[in-house]
């Protein structure tokens, strides 16, 4: 996709690779969780990209909330396919990785950020938790 097809001219259009992502199957009413390796710690890149690679069967991402200390750029609000995301942001004394999801529906996810790349098994289609 070309940078001029993008609706949002500050949006990075340059590919970041497969989002690297892996979510906990949900049961019953337990809150959503994952693990989630950005390929890098500048929000404002990294946050469209999870936002418009996001699996579909699970929802669409309307809202991103995380912890500024944790990242080397951050965002206030971030340009997608989609349209503008707000960003909220977790006190600062909340730091270690952890972003939250806000889905279109009101389910929350919870994700655990980690900033080494994922290894994955031959075969496997998404990295494995063992990072």
């Amino acid at each position: 996709m070309r940078a001029s097809e993008f609706a949002y001219p500050y949006r990075h259009a340059q590919a970041l690779g497969v989002l690297r992502l892996h979510l906990a199957p949900t049961l019953g009413g337990a809150p959503a969780a994952g693990v989630w390796w950005p390929h890098g710690r500048d929000l404002t890149r990294e946050g469209p990209h999870l936002v418009d690679d996001f699996p579909k069967r699970r929802g669409r991402i309307d809202r991103l909330v995380y912890s500024p200390g944790d990242w080397d750029v951050v965002a206030e609000e971030v340009f997608t396919r989609h349209g503008r995301i707000k960003v909220g942001f977790l006190p600062a004394r909340r730091t270690g990785g952890l972003v939250l999801l806000r889905l279109l529906g009101s389910e929350i996810i919870r994700l655990r950020v980690v900033w080494v790349a994922p290894r994955t098994d031959p075969g496997e289609d998404r990295p494995s938790s063992r990072a």
